[in-house]
């Protein structure tokens, strides 16, 4: 319990700095910068190759990486898209296509007016939004552990779909706190190129 409790207290520090950190960022950068992210987004084998992939929507005012260009170029791939919706406390997958009407959801994410959930058992690529990574795959949210369920709740399924952590580079750190519940990423991608943590990827 003591270890779990100091892990917790390094989470919530290393969350408030990269916070901080990423709202440093000037808007025009980070515009420019995911739509570098996105370029590279679908240069992934397992991307080309994906029928359907998960990807998130920014919360407004977070300066997360925007997922716009990646929308845009994987719809011109005819790709099947899914965004996440959070039901009694837990990630499940809803379809999604560029257009679509979206409204703020409860912690401020973005979701369809109408969604529909879907299959989640042929998801083939989930890309995963986070405030901090580091050189061993493993990365830190918003603290409320709904990807880390997610992934584990695919996992158990024998569902694996290549985890992709969307990140600016700026977010790298030397170790991140990491519970024993906590997924790692298969890879992470950044305005410079991408990071893999998993050779298959």
């Amino acid at each position: 319990m003591e270890r779990e409790a100091t892990l917790a207290v390094e989470k919530a520090a290393l969350r408030s700095i990269m916070m901080v950190l990423r709202r440093s960022i000037p808007e025009k950068c980070r515009s420019e910068m995911s739509v570098a992210i996105a370029g590279h987004v679908i240069t992934l084998e397992k991307v080309v190759h994906a029928r359907h992939i998960h990807l998130y929507l920014p919360i407004p005012d977070s300066c997360e990486v925007g997922t716009a260009a990646i929308v845009d170029r994987l719809t011109a791939m005819n790709k099947q898209l899914s965004v996440p919706v959070i039901r009694n406390g837990e990630l499940l997958t809803a379809a999604f296509r560029k257009g679509d009407l979206v409204r703020p959801a409860k912690f401020g994410q973005p979701e369809p007016m109408e969604p529909l959930i879907v299959d989640e058992s042929n998801l083939d690529v989930v890309l995963v939004p986070l405030l901090a990574f580091d050189d061993r795959g493993y990365r830190i949210g918003y603290g409320k552990g709904f990807y880390d369920r997610f992934l584990q709740r695919l996992s158990q399924q024998g569902v694996n779909p290549c985890r992709v952590g969307i990140s600016f580079f700026q977010q790298k750190v030397d170790a991140v706190p990491a519970d024993s519940w906590d997924e790692p990423l298969d890879a992470v991608v950044h305005e410079n190129g991408v990071i893999r943590f998993n050779s298959n990827n």
